[in-house]
């Protein structure tokens, strides 16, 4: 899949779509309130563009909290706030947004217990793979249940990234909609590249370009590439053409040859001093939120790091994809991001009302809003051609390298044991980096790990 180079592509061309699923049975829904620990209920875009929904037969107030932290370094948080702000007084439905509950960060525990008290939010904000745990536990609606009546929603959805909409979806029910998306690109240091007379990279540039250069900066005081060897293996392997689960969410496609040619280039780089341990050895430099220094030529990031960068004073810096594979020459940004999910034990009228506020932060307006002021992606099709992202755009071209990988992110599905499978995978690559283990039985193993708790999981789908 080819990157368009801003509106003339056209932000509607290149997309694939499709997803699939199986219905829970209550037996599935009731072990699944067991395995969380007790944590289950007892009971099982623009505003201005946008027209206004009928309004509700009474004013509601919708209690929002969110799983994300309102700092200089995140302004995700503080952006959604002020954009719930907008919609209480704009919108011409009589909803209220509660936001005191998200000026601090609610984790997945806190929100459990208060589901557990009978107190849950209306609307939550949580990273994209969890909420398929919430709603096998019965915690949370398909969402499509309270918009399937909204004349608007049909075609808002049409709009939401195949990828995304994927992602979003358990056994064929969207049980969240999304709300912001990153993905991952390289940034490189122009200053240092230019002192080493290297070119910037091209569109295009593989695995063996970037094996050609990187080598010029090992030297002491330098370091040629950042990048944490555990969650960023993903990112290469996409270029293969492979990912690391089927397209139909039943098998763990982690030991292949694909894999194993990326953990045979990461040894090749620690090898050669290209990525460099920590001081603890236990893992590679990386930047995420390191401040930053001239010292770094490479950096494997998402567009989180812009912001760290510029109020650092760092160096200038320009952004491309991540090399490509030599052969298969695939495009591939590996996408994260955060969804919302409407909780099932409220009042009916504020579950209708919450599903209304989450529309809204996914329609075009709150989207191009999210870009502009916290360096993110967008989520629905519509948004990359919109004026005020566009505008935007024009006056930062390192953030626009990372909105035009747009078509070609992908992202994990959200499955119940997201958070067992990811660590073990991660971790079966941090002890071939170690030398603990060698990489071909390490692969194996982790695939025979995670299989298994797919496998849970698959069968909460019948």
């Amino acid at each position: 899949m080819t990157i368009r180079d801003g509106p003339a592509g056209g932000w509607n061309d290149g997309w694939a779509s499709g997803s699939t699923g199986r219905r829970l049975t209550r037996r599935r829904y009731v072990a699944a309130l067991s395995a969380l620990g007790g944590a289950a209920v007892a009971t099982a875009c623009g505003a201005s563009t946008q027209a206004p929904a009928a309004k509700t037969a009474a004013p509601v107030t919708v209690v929002f909290m969110q799983n994300d932290s309102n700092t200089a370094q995140r302004p995700e948080g503080s952006t959604r706030v002020s954009l719930l702000q907008e919609f209480t007084k704009t919108n011409a439905q009589q909803i209220t947004v509660d936001v005191e509950g998200a000026q601090a960060t609610a984790d997945n525990d806190k929100i459990k217990s208060l589901v557990a008290a009978g107190t849950p939010p209306d609307l939550y904000y949580t990273a994209y793979y969890y909420p398929a745990e919430f709603y096998v536990a019965g915690m949370t609606i398909d969402v499509e249940t309270e918009l399937k009546a909204d004349k608007e929603w049909a075609k808002q959805r049409a709009d939401i990234v195949p990828t995304m909409l994927d992602s979003s979806s358990w056994a064929g029910k969207l049980i969240s909609i999304p709300g912001y998306t990153n993905n991952q690109a390289m940034i490189y240091n122009l200053g240092l590249l230019q002192q080493a007379g290297v070119a910037t990279p091209k569109q295009g540039w593989t695995w063996d370009d970037f094996k050609t250069v990187v080598p010029k900066f090992v030297k002491p005081g330098i370091i040629p590439l950042s990048m944490a060897w555990a969650g960023t293996w993903n990112h290469w392997l996409g270029t293969t053409g492979q990912r690391p689960i089927s397209k139909d969410v039943k098998k763990i496609t982690f030991d292949t040859p694909e894999m194993l040619q990326v953990m045979e280039m990461y040894l090749d780089f620690l090898k050669r001093g290209i990525i460099q341990k920590t001081a603890d050895g236990k893992g590679a430099l990386f930047e995420t939120y390191r401040d930053a220094k001239n010292d770094t030529v490479f950096e494997v990031q998402g567009p989180y790091r812009i912001p760290v960068i510029r109020q650092n004073k760092g160096p200038d810096f320009g952004t491309i994809h991540i090399p490509v594979h030599p052969t298969v020459k695939q495009v591939f940004a590996s996408n994260g991001g955060h969804n919302l999910i409407v909780f099932k034990d409220v009042p009916v009228a504020k579950r209708a009302a919450a599903a209304q506020v989450a529309k809204w932060l996914n329609a075009p307006h709150a989207q191009a809003q999210m870009c502009i002021n916290a360096t993110s992606i967008p989520v629905s099709k519509s948004v990359g051609d919109t004026k005020e992202l566009q505008d935007y755009l024009k006056t930062d071209p390192a953030f626009k390298g990372f909105v035009d990988l747009a078509p070609s992110g992908w992202r994990w599905p959200t499955l119940p044991s997201y958070s067992k499978i990811s660590p073990t995978l991660d971790a079966a690559v941090t002890s071939i980096m170690l030398d603990q283990v060698g990489a071909k039985a390490a692969l194996a193993d982790a695939q025979q790990k995670a299989q298994q708790f797919l496998d849970a999981d698959v069968a909460l789908m019948k």
